[in-house]
């Protein structure tokens, strides 16, 4: 990490909410210090530890999460999405609309 290298911001919490679409932004580190290190220029720059990449808010809830690219950001999104549908396939008391192929195939998968 060196100041200049380009990071990717994904917002979260209260930056997030209500947006259909994700929001990303291109920045560059700008500034490194002991414990923290800032992420883009102007008069607000945003801080983030160095230990854990998690941003510093004094005390209150995140609006942005740090990430090398954006391929990080949409395989950890992909990966969201892909875990929410199968969830949702098996967290029912009811009749769950999968053939017996279906079922041995997913216990070969989860079960290698």
């Amino acid at each position: 990490m060196k100041i200049g290298d380009k990071v990717y911001l994904k917002a979260v919490g209260n930056m997030a909410r209500g947006r259909k679409e994700l929001l990303i932004k291109e920045s560059e580190i700008t500034k490194i210090g002991r414990k923290y290190f800032e992420v883009g220029g102007g008069s607000k720059p945003i801080k983030f530890f160095i230990e854990n990449l998690k941003q510093e808010n004094g005390g209150y809830a995140a609006n942005w999460e740090l990430y090398n690219s954006k391929q990080e950001i949409f395989d950890e999104e992909e990966f969201k999405q892909l875990l929410r549908d199968i969830r949702s396939k098996f967290n029912t008391y009811g009749v769950v609309n999968l053939t017996l192929e279906q079922l041995k195939r997913i216990s070969e998968i989860i079960n290698e």
